[in-house]
């Protein structure tokens, strides 16, 4: 029995969350308290917490530059589309579910790792079950013959 080609694709999309840069931030300016508070030297706390606090701002920076992208899953298996790129396949793709964060890491053509995290603000409940199906379901290779059983 052939299953239509609309029940077996799904798109969903990773975005930039807005608490992970609010969280880092917020590290940041703690890590500078913890280092002022602390017994260290006037001479050594004072850069130190000023380093922690634009590290925090920094890493928060660079999260929130980070490029939105889709994951779209059909009979060939999962892909990452950027813009208009045709779209890299996803190999051995992994999920993680950490409480409300979903993690995403999956390797790509030419030896990178894909890592993506979608926060509460960013997929919802039916999103999760939707990501989770699609990685658990076994890739479908267009080359070979279906089996009927």
């Amino acid at each position: 029995m052939a299953s239509s080609s609309a029940s077996s694709t799904f798109r969903i999309d990773w975005r930039p969350s807005r608490w992970l840069p609010r969280a880092l931030r917020l590290l940041g300016l703690l890590a500078a308290l913890s280092v002022m508070l602390s017994a260290l030297p006037a001479g050594v706390r004072w850069p130190l917490a000023a380093l922690a606090a634009l590290e925090g701002w920094r890493l928060a920076r660079r999260v929130q530059r980070g490029p939105p992208c889709s994951i779209v899953g059909g009979p060939c298996g999962l892909r990452i589309m950027n813009g208009s790129e045709e779209g890299a396949p996803l190999l051995a793709p992994r999920l993680r579910e950490q409480g409300p964060l979903t993690l995403l890491c999956a390797g790509l053509p030419g030896g990178r790792v894909l890592r993506l995290a979608w926060w509460p603000d960013t997929l919802d409940a039916a999103g999760r079950r939707q990501l989770r199906l699609a990685v658990a379901s076994p890739r479908h290779d267009p080359i070979l013959p279906a089996v009927a059983a």
